[in-house]
């Protein structure tokens, strides 16, 4: 369970991988849960299309982000359970092994 964690903050830690996860949960809680796509992510963040594609394969490899394709795009959603391991450990350090 410590290796999830890890890997969790991890993927977090980077500013711009922070950045783009950030804008994907503004913008699914927004639009009630239907996605941004790549493009849209670039446009708000002003990082270039490669850049927010490896983020989002680093976030979605971590369970963070979902993604979907839809026709000629793919639609990205915060994972409902993506931060349920880091929720757990931040509200009960304690109760996890040290590994």
């Amino acid at each position: 369970m410590m290796a999830r964690i890890t890997e969790l903050l991890k993927a977090l830690a980077n500013p711009g991988r922070r950045r783009v996860y950030q804008v994907i949960c503004r913008a699914s809680h927004r639009r009630r849960g239907r996605g941004i796509t790549v493009e849209a992510i670039c446009r708000i963040t002003g990082l270039k299309q490669p850049a927010v594609s490896h983020h989002i394969a680093r976030l979605a490899s971590v369970g963070l982000i979902e993604r979907k394709r839809r026709r000629y795009w793919v639609l990205c959603t915060p994972s409902k359970e993506g931060l349920v391991p880091l929720r757990r450990f931040v509200r009960d350090p304690a109760g996890y092994p040290v590994e």
